[in-house]
């Protein structure tokens, strides 16, 4: 930026300061202003993209079930990577406790509606005591209990060793009494004035 030299006479004001402690000359620097007209910017392909509008799917259960598929179908291909390790742990599992439950989740804290309702069913009619295997923490576990079960849903419930029936079979069962009558518990139940109902749970 050129400094800007200003004559000043013998004739300036007094009154101003800068100019009155000058010499015959003053230097000084004006301020510049830069003024930029607003340029319309052309969209690139990753602007228009993030603008477009969202797409859905057309049937959100479809598109969870092959979601829930394609788990599966990995869960069984890691199980058969690992399948001495993971069968000698789980079958030593199965084989010493009467009730095995491999579900999502844990009982006080179900990962899906299934599990859900498969422990609300196996509490009403007080089957206890089972262990709960959480499919969730490890895809070779879900793919073992698939494979051993032949069912891709679950939850799944093992008793004495063998598969006794997923979310649908145990829900028919217990519709039909079947359920309680096979592996549920009356003399858990409360007694007297409230007969025949659940105890409250203590933890």
């Amino acid at each position: 930026l050129k400094p800007f030299r200003l004559k000043v006479s013998k004739q300036t004001p007094s009154h101003c300061p800068f100019l009155s402690l000058s010499p015959s000359a003053v230097m000084f620097r004006l301020p510049v202003l830069h003024l930029t007209r607003a340029v319309r910017v052309p969209r690139t392909a990753a602007l228009a993209a993030a603008q477009a509008p969202r797409c859905f799917a057309a049937s959100p259960l479809e598109a969870t079930a092959k979601l829930y598929d394609d788990l599966v179908a990995k869960s069984v291909k890691e199980y058969q990577a690992n399948q001495k390790d993971v069968s000698a742990d789980l079958d030593a599992e199965l084989a010493s406790n009467k009730m095995v439950l491999f579900m999502e989740g844990t009982p006080d804290a179900p990962k899906s509606e299934a599990s859900m309702n498969t422990v609300k069913m196996l509490t009403q009619v007080q089957a206890v005591p089972f262990v709960s295997v959480d499919v969730l923490s490890h895809p070779s576990i879900l793919g073992y209990t698939v494979t051993k079960s032949q069912r891709n849903r679950g939850p799944h419930l093992y008793v004495n060793g063998s598969f006794y029936a997923d979310h649908d079979g145990l829900l028919a069962k217990f519709n039909t009494g079947e359920l309680a009558k096979s592996i549920g518990t009356e003399g858990t139940k409360s007694s007297g004035v409230f007969g025949g109902e659940l105890p409250i749970a203590t933890y």
